[in-house]
């Protein structure tokens, strides 16, 4: 059976496809339209002849109708959601089991609750609900690295030889979405110039080297997420933009991406007592 939740900015969960209206968060997501992938295709003709100018993929609209038993069961889904004129979105997962953990969720914000009146055939509260799409399908990861020295200095086969010594390690990833996506690096002190590079085939994709010491009890945060870019080396209340000190070479972008299949997180520091690194990142789809 297919399901569908709901979760807000508190990190709270609303079933919309519970069993029993009668229950205090009961209601029921209906006639789903607009989960799937709509793109609009630019094209122009020349002696018979159709040519592909431009495929660009449409922001979703999900709709569908919400039941719920009466209008207090509807007043609490409205407070659940919160403000309507907000930024901030709502996670809207679907799958076809239980654990959120495994399955896809798309961010939303809602455009539309349309209320009408309780049908007196089937005693429930109609709702006509759009669901503006602020995202592809998601699936959240995180893999926790915890840093000890490796001995010899690695080669990189690159173009030409590559050498870096020092504390490393490396972490195969297999993003299974056919996207690439974006990822936060968490480096937790004590840490002297944490570099961080994504390989695929041999062939390194990104990197990313920052000129810094992360004290103990502090961490850096790094964030390739076009919309939040940004560098921090953060200590107790002391908040630095580290960005600037980031490695000049053309050949680090300082912002790594994870692309799509499988690929190889390298982390390496300058010192022997590396701690703790955290990669987060989001499995992505075009459609499900």
């Amino acid at each position: 059976m297919r399901r569908f939740w709901l979760e807000n900015s508190e990190g709270k969960l609303w079933d919309l496809t519970t069993d029993n209206l009668d229950e205090p968060q009961g209601s029921l997501f209906a006639d789903p339209d607009g989960l799937g992938i709509r793109t609009r295709i630019k094209s122009f003709e020349v002696e018979n002849t159709l040519f592909i100018e431009e495929v660009n993929t449409q922001t979703a609209v999900i709709s569908g109708t919400l039941y719920f038993k009466d209008y207090k069961h509807y007043q609490r889904f409205v407070e659940f959601v919160g403000i309507i004129n907000t930024d901030v979105p709502l996670k809207l997962y679907y799958s076809i089991g239980e654990d959120l953990a495994k399955h896809w969720y798309k961010l939303v914000l809602i455009s539309e609750l349309k209320k009408g009146e309780i049908n007196r055939k089937t005693a429930t509260l109609e709702i006509k609900a759009k669901f503006d799409c602020l995202s592809r399908w998601k699936q959240d990861v995180e893999i926790n690295i915890e840093i000890s020295r490796s001995g010899d200095s690695l080669v990189y086969p690159y173009v030409f030889p590559y050498f870096y010594g020092g504390n490393n390690l490396a972490v195969d990833i297999d993003n299974t979405g056919n996207l690439p996506t974006s990822c936060i690096v968490k480096a937790e002190g004590l840490t002297d110039t944490p570099t961080f590079r994504v390989m695929q085939n041999d062939v390194i994709i990104d990197q990313a080297k920052y000129n810094i010491v992360v004290p103990a009890g502090g961490h850096l945060i790094v964030d390739s997420a076009p919309d939040t870019q940004k560098a921090l080396l953060i200590t107790g209340s002391n908040v630095e933009n580290v960005y600037y000190t980031g490695e000049k070479d053309y050949t680090f972008s300082n912002f790594v991406t994870i692309p799509s299949g499988k690929s190889t997180f390298v982390v390496s520091a300058l010192n022997s007592n590396f701690g703790k690194v955290t990669l987060s990142y989001s499995i992505q789809k075009e459609l499900i």
